[in-house]
């Protein structure tokens, strides 16, 4: 969706319609309340970080197994379906989220600069700036004069393909402001199937 401030695109999380009595009455409500039960999903569930707790990473979902020593905080991701979340004993629910928030930082930002180089090349453009933020409603933004992009932490928990969407649909900002034709047009040319991943992140 285009955000009007100056400069600034975004992918939308998802939208949400209200539903008028008037068009309940001529019964033109089906595709809406697809929509809002697709908002309710999404909802996200209050998680205390404690073991036996469903954690998703690139996509995969994980038990955690909350682990206590002494020593600085860790997480192991395990072959076995497990992600091992090492704190000390008696951590609040908040240093544990800390802990997990800012784990699922790093991994972003360790797989961005190679993300980024690659696109750099094959799309034309130059990043000056990139960085992963907690964003309510949009999976990313780009700054296009500062030719700056941000990333969604949450992006850590889909797949990289989504990853990888996202940073080409941001970069292709600096060809095209808008979402015309010319933009999905360029969208094509680079991630043909990029529509099912965005599908993908609407769900």
């Amino acid at each position: 969706m285009y955000d009007e401030r100056p400069g600034f695109y975004e992918e939308k999380l998802f939208s949400m319609h209200q539903i008028s009595i008037f068009e309940i009455l001529l019964g033109r409500v089906q595709k809406k309340r697809m929509v809002v039960r697709r908002r309710v999903y999404q909802r996200p569930i209050k998680l205390k970080f404690v073991s036996g707790e469903t954690h998703y990473y690139k996509g995969t979902s994980y038990l955690l197994n909350v682990i206590y020593r002494n020593g600085f905080p860790k997480i192991v991701v395990q072959g076995d379906g497990h992600i091992d979340l090492y704190v000390r004993e008696g951590s609040t629910t908040e240093q544990r989220e800390k802990v997990m928030t800012e784990w699922y930082r790093k991994q972003l930002k360790q797989e961005l600069p190679s993300l980024i180089a690659k696109w750099e090349e094959v799309i034309g453009v130059k990043i000056k700036e990139y960085n992963v933020k907690q964003m309510k409603t949009r999976w990313g933004t780009c700054n296009v004069s500062a030719r700056r992009i941000w990333i969604n932490l949450e992006l850590a928990k889909k797949p990289e393909h989504c990853l990888e969407y996202l940073v080409v649909h941001e970069m292709v900002h600096l060809l095209e402001r808008k979402h015309n034709a010319h933009f999905k047009s360029q969208m094509d040319k680079f991630i043909p199937q990029w529509r099912t991943y965005r599908k993908e992140l609407k769900l």
